[in-house]
Order: structure tokens, then C-alpha cells, then sequence
């Protein structure tokens, strides 16, 4: 073995290791992103009247369910809820019942991978699991006019990749993040881009948003920083941004009361009779 031939050995071992070492550190970023939350839906018969479930199956062929809560009138907004990584859907019951008391029907989505469903989640499957969710809403007659996309935390992300495809009525973001990128970076600095597998790259994607935006973000927020939710406003062109004083990521009692306020601006209670 020459010398040249020598040297090439261990640098290309050496590439190969660092590959690896790569696609392993990716795949434990979804980890990261998505710990799950494993409290599933009750069954159908316990939701009583106002709630059923929503059969909904995606593009790549799972079968996922939604829950739909009526606010007891046909011409009702309807509020399409996407979730933060760490809880399920069912845990967003309250929620939804709160919205839909105050006239505003609820759909509670839920993702690959969460609350019993089957399936790894990921940016695409995510995105996949919403459009499919939107898919069975526009089969039951509720078109994009009536359709108010709300995103919490990771299902920012859903949401706003959402209605970059298909404009809502109103998009609405509680404590939003730039991308997960930008949220590495406060973990794995410059490194970031390389080691996160999906990128939910809101901050690119809402200047090209053609409908209106709320953000609601929490001044003390300690999972994603306030700063992100003002990058966004700045960011957009349609952008009602509204932070919450002395708040954090999971401390947002009133949310429902927040919601309904936005929601009302788009469809004031005269429009839904």
C-alpha cells in the first residue's frame, strides 16, 4: 500500500463515522421534538352530544381520528386546533368545550404518533396529518371561509405551513418559534442546521401568508423565547401581535377567552345566526 493510499484509509473511515454519527444525532432530534403524549380520545359514546370523533386517513395511508365539537349552529367558525409536542389532543378537551360554548366549533387534531395513533411523526407526516384533518372538515362542508386555523407551540409549525397551502379565514399562533432550527441553536449553537432533521421554517413562510395572523406569545416565555414571536410579527404582512404580559409556554389559563376575542374580529356573533 503506498502512501497516498494509506492516508485515504483512515479519512474515509473517518467521513463514514461522521456520516453516522450524523444520521444518529438527526434521528434523536425527532426524539427531542416529539416526546408524544400517550392519553388517547375517550370513546365515541362518552363525548356525549356536542363532541365525535373525526375519521380522518392521510395521503400515505394512516388512520387517525380528530375530535369535532359543535357550537350548535351551521354557520359557526370552525376553529381547527394543532397541539404542543409534549401533550396530546384529549388533554385539549376543556378547551375545546370553552370555544364551543362561546359559539365557535372546535376540532382537537391529532398527530401520528400521539394519543395511540399509529405512525412516527416528522414535519411532512405532520403536515400530512393536518391536511388530512382539513381534507374530512371540507368533505362535511366546512370550507376554507369559515376555517380558523389555531396552532400552539409545535403545531405552529402545522399551521402555518397550512395556510401557506390553503388560506384560512384566520391563522392564529400561540407561542410560536421561528423554525427548529433557530430553537437548536439555543442548545447545539452554530451546529443547529446540521444536526435538526425537520425544519419548520415559519419565519420564511409567513411573509408569503395572504391571509390575516394573531400571535399571542408569552412576555416570560421559557421554551421559546418572546423574541421569536416578535420576529414573526415583524415578519409578516397582516400581523395583529399580542403579547401576554408576565406569561410563560404552558401558563395561559384564559386561552380560550384570548381565542374567541380573535376569532370575533373575523366573525363577529351577528355573522353566525
Amino acid at each position: 500500500m503506498d502512501h497516498l493510499t494509506s492516508r485515504a484509509v483512515p479519512a474515509v473511515a473517518g467521513l463514514a463515522l461522521l456520516a453516522v454519527l450524523l444520521i444518529v444525532l438527526r434521528s434523536f432530534s425527532r426524539y427531542v421534538a416529539y416526546p408524544g403524549a400517550r392519553l388517547a380520545f375517550p370513546p365515541p359514546e362518552s363525548l356525549g352530544p356536542p363532541a365525535r370523533l373525526l375519521r380522518v386517513t392521510t395521503a400515505d395511508g394512516l388512520d387517525l381520528r380528530a375530535v369535532r365539537v359543535s357550537a350548535g349552529t351551521a354557520e359557526a367558525p370552525v376553529a381547527v386546533f394543532f397541539h404542543g409536542n409534549g401533550e396530546s389532543a384529549a388533554q385539549n378537551g376543556p378547551l375545546a368545550v370553552a370555544l364551543a360554548a362561546a359559539g365557535v366549533e372546535a376540532v382537537l387534531a391529532e398527530y401520528r404518533g400521539y394519543g395511540g395513533m399509529p405512525g412516527r411523526p416528522s414535519e411532512a407526516g405532520l403536515v400530512a396529518d393536518g391536511e388530512a384533518v382539513l381534507a374530512a372538515l371540507r368533505a362535511e362542508g366546512v370550507p376554507p371561509a369559515r376555517t380558523v386555523l389555531v396552532g400552539r407551540s409545535l403545531g405552529t409549525g402545522v399551521a402555518v405551513e397550512l395556510a401557506r397551502r390553503s388560506p384560512p379565514a384566520l391563522l392564529v399562533l400561540v407561542s410560536p418559534y421561528t423554525s427548529f432550527a433557530d430553537l437548536g441553536r439555543g442548545l447545539v449553537g452554530p451546529f443547529a442546521p446540521l444536526l435538526v432533521a425537520d425544519r419548520f421554517d415559519s419565519l420564511s413562510k409567513i411573509r408569503s401568508l395572504a391571509g390575516p395572523v394573531t400571535i399571542l406569545h408569552g412576555t416570560r416565555d421559557e421554551v421559546v423565547p418572546f423574541r421569536m414571536g416578535e420576529r414573526l410579527a415583524a415578519a409578516g404582512k397582516d400581523v395583529r401581535f399580542l403579547p401576554l404580559e408576565g406569561r410563560g409556554h404552558n401558563d395561559i389559563p384564559d386561552l380560550a377567552g384570548l381565542l374567541v376575542a380573535e376569532i370575533a374580529r373575523v366573525f363577529p356573533p351577528s355573522s353566525r345566526r
